[in-house]
């Protein structure tokens, strides 16, 4: 009788194990952030390709966000541990003059993707603690409303035209 009950236990345990593993995937956003790479950059004015905000050197990190999940997130903020600060920008036409400006979120829809790249959204490095040359890597940590925090490695990388 002993046999009989393991071997019932055992199909039960199997049964619960097969449907666990079957089950939807929990609702909400699910995100990925892939190709992140950014711009080289130097710490002193005038040297190899740094470029300046109010003085400060600065870089930028382009990358794609994709959400496969069926409910929305924004990104809210971004850490990085080679700069004094990292912003969320966004870089506008006025007339013929691009101009970079803040944006305090960005919205990542439902099934969607949104991407970070040159001339569009960015994260913009201000105040860079070393030089980001060609090769090198770094972390920045990107702040999700509803998913939290997401590391992301980034290589550096030459802008192509």
């Amino acid at each position: 009788m002993d046999r009989v009950r393991w071997i019932g236990q055992a199909v039960l345990f199997l049964s619960l194990l097969v449907a666990a593993c079957a089950a939807p995937a929990a609702p909400g956003p699910r995100i990925q952030v892939q190709n992140a790479w950014a711009r080289p950059g130097a710490m002193g004015m005038g040297q190899g390709h740094g470029m300046s905000h109010g003085g400060e050197s600065t870089s930028a990190v382009y990358f794609v966000v994709v959400n496969e999940g069926d409910q929305p997130d924004a990104l809210i903020g971004v850490i990085s541990d080679v700069a004094e600060r990292a912003e969320l920008h966004e870089t506008k036409m006025e007339g013929d003059v691009a101009k970079m400006q803040p944006v305090p979120r960005v919205e990542i829809p439902a099934r969607g993707k949104v991407e970070f790249r040159p001339r569009g959204l960015h994260v913009m490095l201000i105040g860079l603690k070393r030089d980001l040359q060609v090769g090198d890597t770094f972390t920045i940590t990107l702040r999700f409303e509803r998913s939290g925090e997401i590391q992301v490695p980034v290589s550096v990388k030459e802008m192509t035209p």
